[in-house]
């Protein structure tokens, strides 16, 4: 019984990733994260696709004068997209394969991944900085309570003001199920201050607070704004 369940596993086809999933490899920077447009690129000779970033797990050959796209950059190797031989693949090719991609933009890439790390951390801990834009402050902050814009000769301005909250336990009183005289505490969300934060250009100029303390940490934050990637 047992030689024929593993006859039964062996015949099964292997399970595959959902589709469009993008098997994430450490040291390697994800284009979908920082541009909205696909990066394409020639295959120069017929090259050799991997399924990991140190080239385990050989996939299949790309053929040269084809166009693939290009979903991740690394020092030693690109995942890109194409068609080989077995059909679609996914995977990872030496930089030598493929036509060049820009200094300049390679550059914008790590420096913007760079910076998206720093945002993605500040995000988490729900707070804002110098530069950021308004989609990032949604993220951090959530829905803001109020918004106001101007237009003027230096570009659109625009503020957005949110209630900060804060759970203070309170004491209360009551009755349980026995009839007993019970003390228990709770905790009310109460409002804590205010926070402006105003955009010029769509990235963030100004943080105030007001009607309380925010944060014992008054400094300013200061992130870098977006790099323009050149392709």
């Amino acid at each position: 019984m047992k030689a024929l369940a593993f006859l039964l596993l062996a015949l099964l086809p292997a399970v595959a990733a959902p589709s469009g999933a993008v098997i994430r490899e450490d040291g390697a920077v994800y284009l979908e994260d920082l541009i909205p447009k696909p990066v394409k690129l020639a295959i120069t000779a017929d090259a050799p696709i991997f399924y990991k970033i140190d080239m385990a797990r050989y996939l299949g050959t790309l053929q040269r004068g084809q166009l693939v796209e290009v979903q991740a950059i690394s020092g030693r190797a690109y995942r890109v997209r194409g068609a080989a031989q077995q059909g679609q693949v996914a995977g990872w090719v030496e930089p030598k394969f493929l036509s060049p991609l820009k200094r300049e933009f390679i550059e914008s890439v790590h420096q913007n991944a760079a910076r998206k790390a720093e945002v993605d951390a500040l995000i988490a801990r729900n707070e804002v900085a110098i530069n950021m834009t308004p989609e990032e402050v949604g993220r951090a902050l959530g829905r803001p309570g109020k918004k106001t814009a101007r237009l003027d000769a230096q570009g659109r301005a625009e503020t957005w003001e949110f209630i900060r909250y804060e759970r203070v336990p309170q004491e209360v009183t009551g009755y349980d199920r026995t009839g007993r005289l019970v003390t228990s505490i709770v905790y009310v969300k109460v409002p804590s201050g205010k926070l402006s934060v105003s955009f010029h250009n769509d990235l963030v100029a100004a943080l105030e607070q007001s009607e309380g303390v925010l944060e014992r940490d008054a400094r300013v934050k200061l992130v870098p704004a977006p790099f323009a990637v050149v392709y």
